[in-house]
This record gives structure tokens, C-alpha cells and sequence, in this order.
């Protein structure tokens, strides 16, 4: 079976959801099949401040004027590969994977991440401590032309554009993995990405 590319992007309002989605990511509440022996990697950002904090310096810095009620302060990408990429010989056996695959994906996705957003990004998260491995990049979408927050701008805004924008940005990510044998899903599926297995308690 051919391993996909996943990618997944959530808007995120309020510096409320910004720091619900923080005390998930950077593990700052318990989650559940998570295993606490396994040490997640922050590929992108700095440990000493919270996240809510550089989004705001984020837009203060890059933006001119205060951010509408209904703009969408940060949005968040997610990012993986199906479980075939990570442990080819056997896919079910979660919390498993081979190291190198596992390296070349998170460099390849950082890269990817940083060419694309440059310092928007604000932040990368890699998970290891769950079923198969997979990043949280947390992006700050600003326009470079009118320097005002656009979420629509970057990833599209009603739904036949959102599609399209989020189409594009599904063959970019995966023709940066593509050498990494990782292949594009089929484009206009309405199919959605199988669940990961979880993790067996131990």
C-alpha cells in the first residue's frame, strides 16, 4: 500500500484557542495514548515563552492595524505521513517506526514549512509519544502586501476557494516529501485519512 501524505489545516480566533491548542501540543495536560516515556521535538520555536505570547508579538510586529474581532489570529497545520511510510513491514504496530524514516520526514516537513512560511511560522511541534509520528506547525497568516492578518488570503476562504488553495498546498507538501517515497492522495476525494492506531497501553 502506497503511503500518503496528510495535511490538515484549523483556524484558530481567540488567544484562548491559541493556548487550548498549546496545552495540547507542548503536552502542558495530560493526553490520553500518549506515552510519557517518549520525548516530543520542537523543530521550529523557542521553549522560553508561551505560544500566546509570540502571536501576539507576532502580529504587533508585522501587522498596522489591531486585528478584526473575526480575523483568525493563528492558524494550525497539521502534518504526517500515513503509518505504511513510517514502519513499512508492519503498519498496525503503533508507537513504532524506523528512525531514519522517521528523521527524513521531519527534516523534509521543516524545510517545507520554513520555505513556505519563513518566520510566520511560528512554531513546529514533531509528536513521538503517540500512534504514528506527526508535526503541529503553528502559523501566523499574515499578508505580506496589505501587512493585516488573512487566513483567507493564505488557505483560501469560502468553500470552492478553500478547496482549491488547500488542493495546491496538499501537492506542494507532497511534492516535497515525494522523495521520501510519499505519495499525494487523490485530489477531490471526499475520502478522509484513516485514523491512526493508537497506542497499546503498556
Amino acid at each position: 500500500m502506497a503511503s500518503l501524505a496528510i495535511l490538515r489545516v484549523t483556524k484558530l480566533k481567540t488567544f484562548g484557542h491559541v493556548g487550548g491548542s498549546e496545552a495540547h501540543t507542548a503536552r502542558l495536560q495530560e493526553t490520553a495514548n500518549a506515552d510519557p516515556q517518549q520525548m516530543n521535538l520542537r523543530l521550529i520555536g523557542d521553549r522560553d515563552r508561551p505560544l500566546e505570547e509570540i502571536v501576539k508579538l507576532k502580529i504587533q510586529s508585522s501587522t498596522k492595524h489591531k486585528p478584526r474581532k473575526d480575523a483568525v489570529l493563528c492558524s494550525e497545520m497539521f502534518l504526517s505521513a500515513s503509518p505504511e511510510y513510517f514502519r513499512p513491514h508492519d503498519p498496525s504496530r503503533a508507537g513504532e517506526w524506523d528512525m531514519q524514516r522517521m528523521k527524513k520526514f521531519a527534516s523534509t516537513s521543516k524545510i517545507w514549512l520554513l520555505e513556505n512560511y519563513g518566520d510566520k511560522c511560528v512554531r513546529a511541534e514533531l509528536h513521538l509519544d503517540e500512534a504514528t509520528p506527526h508535526i503541529h506547525a503553528y502559523i501566523v497568516p499574515i499578508n505580506d502586501k496589505s501587512q493585516l492578518l488573512s487566513h483567507n488570503e493564505m488557505f483560501g476562504g469560502p468553500a470552492k476557494e478553500c478547496r482549491i488553495k488547500l488542493s495546491q498546498l496538499q501537492d506542494s507538501y507532497a511534492a516535497a516529501l515525494a522523495p521520501l517515497g510519499i505519495e499525494r492522495g487523490v485530489k477531490g476525494s471526499n475520502s478522509k485519512p484513516k485514523s491512526f492506531p493508537k497506542r497499546a497501553n503498556h
